[in-house]
């Protein structure tokens, strides 16, 4: 019968072989276990926006998988539910928030509220008022972004409430902003601008026109102020929470057990 061969017989090892790969083995271990180290104290000091970002894209994805919208933009459907009647009373209440900021505080007097929801300035479009515009989205954002975020649980039960109270405040402003800045038609260099950032084609027609007038507003509505308030103003809240409470609460503690 034939012998195996030399190196891979069970009786004899190939020492020199054997010592090479064992080195070959263990530097590449040492290597490896190194640079984990080393990619991990890197790191470190970017573990707490490194674990917002995740709270941030879990929640998107969490939110694009249960919410939609139905063929209508007014419908609200939740794990296709239609739950579009929970929310008129936040869209009433939104609209005539905005009508009395505009209307009655800032004094413009040809800012018009109809139907309850439906807002306008004599001579522009008119705009509902529906849940997307009513901040809904980033408050339950926030919220949970903070509920599994580090920090004291009793200072949450202050910090969210004012934070959200915060954020609907500052949509109110937001709106109040979008509606002034459409008050007067688009200037002219929007024309060949929304020709190519929402493919349209400009036909000199009324119908045309007013389609290029909702692009004017969803240009501030849906795209500039939507990513403002967005990355704006949660990341700030965030911020706040990060460098001024949780930070401090932790100096706090620390100081207490090294005494």
């Amino acid at each position: 019968m034939r012998k195996m061969s030399y190196f891979f017989s069970p009786q004899k090892i190939n020492l020199p072989y054997f010592h090479i790969f064992v080195f070959a083995f263990n530097l590449m271990n040492t290597i490896i276990e190194k640079s984990k180290k080393t990619f991990g104290e890197q790191l470190k000091p970017f573990r707490n926006i490194v674990w917002f970002l995740c709270l941030f894209l879990i929640f998107e994805f969490l939110w694009k998988l249960c919410v939609h919208q139905g063929e209508d933009e007014r419908v609200l459907l939740i794990l296709g539910k239609d739950l579009t009647s929970y929310t008129e009373g936040i869209n009433h209440w939104t609209a005539e928030t905005v009508y009395w900021v505009l209307h009655n505080l800032l004094g413009y007097k040809d800012f018009h509220l109809i139907n309850g929801i439906t807002l306008y300035f004599e001579g522009s479009i008119q705009i509902d008022i529906i849940w997307g515009c009513t901040g809904l989205k980033q408050l339950f954002m926030f919220s949970f972004i903070m509920l599994f975020y580090f920090g004291p649980r009793k200072k949450k039960l202050w910090y969210i409430p004012l934070s959200l109270i915060i954020l609907v405040i500052i949509n109110i402003v937001r709106l109040a902003i979008i509606f002034i800045i459409i008050k007067n038609p688009y200037p002219d260099w929007f024309i060949p601008l929304n020709e190519w950032y929402n493919n349209r084609i400009w036909e000199n027609t009324k119908e045309c026109y007013l389609v290029f007038y909702k692009d004017w507003f969803n240009i501030f509505h849906r795209d500039v102020f939507k990513w403002i308030y967005y990355d704006g103003v949660i990341f700030l809240l965030w911020l706040i929470w990060e460098e001024k409470i949780r930070k401090a609460d932790s100096k706090k503690r620390s100081v207490k057990e090294s005494d």
